[in-house]
């Protein structure tokens, strides 16, 4: 059987060996939570980083597209205009696929030019006095290229 000495140095050992092992555990879980709230922290970090990413990305693009509207506003055709050029485009291709009409009604081309606003009313007239003068389309009298040289 141990001795009362042995019992007493015994204790004391034992209140360091056990005040040891707490603080020891008390290390362990001081360095768990700071591994915890550091990945926390680490991917709050991580998330509010590309929320702010993300938020650059729109911004740029934001400015881009109100500078596009801008310069599209101030540089580019206007609705009206782009509809006109669109519809003497299709006039265009539209009368160049259709037989020519001065080879067979210089009437009908000078109403035509007249409309388009190419030539005046007065110019109208007076090319029409012309034609209308002039002998036969049928090209026994005259040939195109003489009834084309007075209608320009």
């Amino acid at each position: 059987m141990p001795s009362t000495t042995d019992r007493a140095l015994s204790t004391p050992l034992k209140v360091l060996l056990y005040s040891l092992l707490g603080l020891l555990s008390l290390f362990i879980v001081i360095a768990a939570v700071r591994l915890a709230f550091g990945l926390f922290f680490g991917l709050i970090g991580i998330v509010l980083g590309l929320l702010s990413l993300a938020a650059t990305i729109g911004f740029l693009v934001a400015v881009g597209y109100a500078v596009y509207w801008v310069v599209s506003n101030v540089f580019g055709q206007d609705e009206a205009t782009a509809s006109t050029t669109d519809m003497s485009q299709t006039q265009t291709t539209h009368t160049t696929d259709a037989p020519s009409t001065d080879e067979t009604d210089p009437v009908n081309r000078l109403s035509e030019r007249y409309a388009n606003g190419e030539i005046t009313e007065a110019e109208l007239e007076r090319r029409l006095e012309q034609v209308l003068d002039e002998p036969s389309l049928d090209g026994s009298e005259a040939t195109a290229s003489e009834q084309n040289r007075e209608l320009n």
